[in-house]
């Protein structure tokens, strides 16, 4: 290419380019002028020799010239083959977050293309893809089209969260592909002119859309593409589905009593009464309703065993497997089955509130999490199941449970009753005194009932352990098995200090104001009283809140603390190291994490005690005090008037805590092994 821009040519290490691979693309480019170009393949076998398949365009049916709303709806750009002016990938650098659910680089890389430039395509293989049982992706056979095999996507419950989580990669690439193309015409990377933004537009307008959703599908389908055509009419309906959930939230179910407050005033004035209803209205208020509409069905599990299993497995039950799902309590719930399994144990997850919306995307995010030093066979021995729309589930009668939570608690415990398992006790992960999370009530009863039922219990750090001992919960005895909070102490303790030099001190606030046991409004009005005592100013002090995104808040003296939201977890560490002060609630026995890695990046950091939990045990950089607002502004005045933490001090020893998680999957596993050894279906 004479001059102009460098080129970037992707490539996977076990795939072959034809001589002419680079050639042929920088030619492209020239008499295109796109800014990438791609170009077909031939599928391989494992030995890179048997050509399976002489086209991939082909053999996935690739729509030649998708455009850019086209994209969103099916990739059609293979990274290895694919060259591109070094300007996308500039354009493209950081990639947008990711996760559990992640989306591919080189669909990325052609949202971007296709916006400023154009995307050119070689109809000719000039690569041969190695097609084998470990492809992170492979080739998929679309050649028979959307009825392959006689199969029809029925439009259900589990249809509609599969388009959902579709529309939503789709409307969250989109939008990331707006907003980085705008920052780039406003920094002057990019001349007005040069891009091409308006087939986004069905994933920008907060309202609209459905239209042109509707438009590609008829559009597609006419011209022969009926698998893509289903996929654009799946946006659609996803689409209206969300404008009628926000018109539904926003009038909400108190829209009818308005109208019935205004008729009765209206009645009122003349002819002074409301006129009757139809008697059928009046029995249709008064039909009865079944009894299970006033039950937690959480409870009661919703699938049978069917007793196919040719060995016991732990049977580990959890609220979703689905990767947007899974939070932190879950993540560790997840670990223990896995560690489990890479020690030799049959495993079986079930999902017991949510759908599992992707089988395959589920395993893999399972599979990406078992440790690196996995034995061989490790995979086969873990499976994943829906207790929420399968009927029956395989088991085996020497089945051992781990329940999650406190309602898997009690699903665990009416399995074994019901079909009289041989275990007659189950595993139950405690990661939080749950009855706490509830006000007096039904869920209340019968998270604490789950306390009575017959299981061998693991807590989540001594602290727990200790508090249901003060509690007067026999199980909570020393020997307990228990474990350590999961957190790379080193990744923030080995890190310098940012210095920031002159200018406001930097306080972080872990704000998450949705979540009642963080103590939200406690923190904001420690802050403000800290403020007044300190006499601060915006010169002074920078308040930021992380966690969950929220409004600013003004605060004394003309100060505001302004929301971050969650950071991304590579920025986190560094944005720590360069925070002096923090103020990190949890009103819980279980100890949260942000106060830890605070401590650990060097933050001097407040936090509140909750029985027996004390932190500030285990580093001077933690200030742990009673959790009340005057209380923990006391604290940050102390907090503030204090040095610079020692180093010595970030090196936090968590031992105190309880044993490593591995630790105790060692020991869990030598008291799981005689309960499922040696059995047979």
């Amino acid at each position: 290419m004479d001059g102009g821009d460098p080129l970037i040519a992707l490539c996977d290490q076990d795939d072959i380019w034809h001589p002419d691979r680079l050639a042929r693309g920088i030619a492209e480019l020239d008499r295109s002028g796109a800014q990438l170009v791609h170009s077909d393949a031939r599928l391989v076998g494992p030995d890179g020799t048997s050509v399976l398949q002489p086209s991939m365009f082909r053999f996935e049916r690739r729509h030649r010239h998708p455009g850019l709303r086209g994209l969103l709806y099916r990739n059609t750009i293979t990274g290895m083959t694919l060259l591109m002016r070094a300007e996308v990938m500039r354009l493209a650098l950081p990639f947008p977050q990711q996760s559990g659910v992640h989306f591919y680089h080189d669909l990325w890389l052609g949202l971007i293309a296709a916006a400023t430039g154009g995307v050119a395509r070689i109809d000719a293989p000039l690569v041969d893809y190695r097609q084998h049982g470990t492809n992170a992706i492979g080739a998929v056979d679309r050649q028979k089209g959307w009825l392959r095999a006689g199969r029809r996507r029925r439009p259900d419950a589990m249809w509609l969260r599969r388009e959902a989580a579709s529309y939503a990669l789709a409307r969250y690439l989109a939008q990331s592909a707006h907003a980085r193309i705008s920052d780039a015409l406003a920094d002057g990377q990019l001349t007005p002119g040069r891009t091409t933004l308006t087939p986004l537009r069905p994933y920008l307008k907060r309202l609209r859309g459905t239209g042109s959703h509707l438009w590609d599908a008829l559009r597609l389908g006419l011209t022969g593409h009926l698998g893509l055509a289903r996929i654009a009419a799946g946006f659609a309906v996803v689409s209206v589905g969300r404008v009628s959930w926000a018109l539904r939230e926003a009038l909400g179910p108190g829209l009818s009593a308005a109208i019935e407050s205004f008729d009765t005033r209206l009645y009122s004035l003349s002819p002074g009464v409301p006129p009757a209803r139809p008697r059928n209205a009046a029995e249709v208020a008064t039909r009865p309703v079944p009894y299970a509409t006033h039950t937690d069905i959480r409870k009661e599990p919703r699938w049978d065993p069917d007793f196919t299993a040719d060995t016991p497995a732990l049977t580990v039950l959890v609220p979703t497997l689905n990767p947007t799902e899974v939070f932190a309590g879950i993540v560790t719930a997840l670990d223990i089955g896995l560690g489990l399994a890479a020690r030799g144990h049959t495993v079986r997850f079930v999902a017991t509130d949510l759908p599992v919306s992707s089988q395959p995307a589920s395993r893999a995010f399972l599979l990406n999490r078992l440790p690196g030093d996995a034995p061989a066979g490790t995979a086969a021995r873990i499976s994943l199941a829906c207790g929420v729309k399968s009927g029956t589930i395989p088991a085996h009668k020497g089945d051992v449970f781990l329940a999650t939570a406190w309602w898997s608690a009690h699903v665990a415990d009416r399995l074994i009753r019901r079909f009289r398992l041989e275990q007659s006790r189950f595993f139950y992960l405690i990661q939080d005194f749950e009855p706490n999370f509830y006000a007096w009530g039904p869920e209340y009863a019968d998270a604490l009932a789950s306390y009575d039922l017959d299981f061998v219990p693991i807590f989540n750090t001594t602290l727990l352990r200790d508090h249901f001992q003060q509690q007067g919960f026999g199980f909570a005895g020393p020997d307990a098995l228990t474990f350590r909070p999961a957190i790379d102490i080193a990744r923030y303790a080995a890190r310098p200090r940012t210095g920031r030099g002159p200018g406001p001190r930097r306080l972080a606030v872990y704000g998450r104001p949705e979540v009642a046991r963080n103590m939200y409004a406690t923190a904001i009005e420690a802050l403000a009283r800290f403020i007044e005592t300190e006499k601060l100013a915006p010169g002074d002090i920078d308040l930021v809140s992380l966690g969950m995104s929220h409004p600013p808040v003004t605060l004394p003296r003309g100060l505001e603390l302004r929301s971050l939201g969650k950071l991304p977890w590579e920025k986190y560490p560094a944005y720590l190291l360069g925070t002096d002060l923090g103020l990190s609630l949890m009103y819980s026995p279980h100890p949260s994490h942000p106060p830890l890695e605070m401590a650990a990046a060097g933050v001097r950091v407040v936090t509140n005690s909750f029985g027996p939990k004390d932190l500030g045990r285990l580093s001077p950089a933690i200030l742990s005090a009673p959790a009340t607002a005057p209380a923990l502004a006391q604290a940050l005045s102390r907090a503030w008037h204090l040095p610079a933490v020692d180093e010595a001090d970030r090196k936090i020893d968590l031992a105190p805590l309880g044993p490593t998680l591995e630790a105790t999957i060692d020991r869990l596993s030598r008291r799981l092994a005689p309960l499922t050894a040696g059995r047979a279906a």
